[in-house]
């Protein structure tokens, strides 16, 4: 992922954290405002390399939109212990929850879907 583009929260304009505003010159950060960003990775048929390249994708809109985190729905997984999305979608979420500082938890009432909280 690149270095980290924000919205600012004054004028909209976007530019890198720590930065200031080229629009309005307000000091760029890091707040997260907006609700949870949701992605469904589940259930439009998408194969492992499709899954991973939406969540990437989800992280860094969610990111540069100032969204609290973003929801990730992937399934349950299989009852028969074959390979699921799921199982390639936790360890990225865990990486990123690492790499970002961030923590993942599991949905409270669904437990085929994960949040990581950029806050």
């Amino acid at each position: 992922m690149s270095s980290l583009t924000v919205e600012c929260h004054i004028c909209g304009m976007q530019g890198q954290v720590g930065e200031s505003c080229i629009k309005c010159n307000t000091k760029l950060s890091r707040s997260f405002t907006r609700p949870l960003y949701v992605i469904d990775v589940a259930h439009s048929g998408e194969d492992r390399e499709d899954a991973i390249g939406k969540v990437i994708t989800g992280i860094e809109i969610s990111l540069s939109g100032n969204h609290r985190g973003i929801k990730v729905i992937h399934g349950r997984g299989s009852k028969s212990g074959q390979a699921t999305i799921k199982n390639y979608v936790l360890p990225l979420l865990r990486k990123e929850a690492k790499r970002l500082k961030a923590r993942l938890v599991q949905e409270k009432n669904n437990p085929g879907a994960h949040i990581l909280y950029f806050n």
